[in-house]
């Protein structure tokens, strides 16, 4: 379980645009393949959360990031749930509780409309 403390405010929605290589941008070339592009998306609309990956820790042998009590949610994959329409439950519980305000998202960012849309950009490796 992660603790809040005072001199380590919450704040994992503090992200408002997407990073330069966010798997979500729309004018870039893409670099994920299709099936994981996928699985990002399935996981998405089933309520899973999508870090940064600038955020998260890498250290692990097998190269894959950890998520900290210091990691952020994808701005990227925020905004594109925002233009489809679909809060997942955390942008929904941090919503309610005051963490996470939509209409501070930097809606004008380059990434797809829908997640499906992100799919159907990514070509099969």
């Amino acid at each position: 379980m992660m603790a809040i403390t005072a001199d380590a405010p919450f704040r994992p929605f503090a992200l408002k645009r997407p990073c330069g290589n966010c798997p979500f941008w729309s004018d870039g070339t893409p670099f994920l393949d299709r099936e994981r592009a996928r699985d990002i998306a399935d996981s998405l609309h089933a309520d899973a959360s999508f870090h940064c990956h600038k955020t998260l820790q890498y250290g692990s042998e097998d190269g894959t990031g950890e998520v900290t009590e210091d990691s952020k949610h994808c701005a990227g994959a925020l905004i594109t749930m925002e233009r489809e329409g679909h809060a997942n439950q955390m942008m929904r519980i941090g919503e309610r509780l005051g963490f996470y305000d939509p209409s501070a998202m930097a809606m004008d960012s380059p990434v797809h409309d829908s997640l499906a849309e992100r799919v159907a950009t990514h070509d099969l490796r």
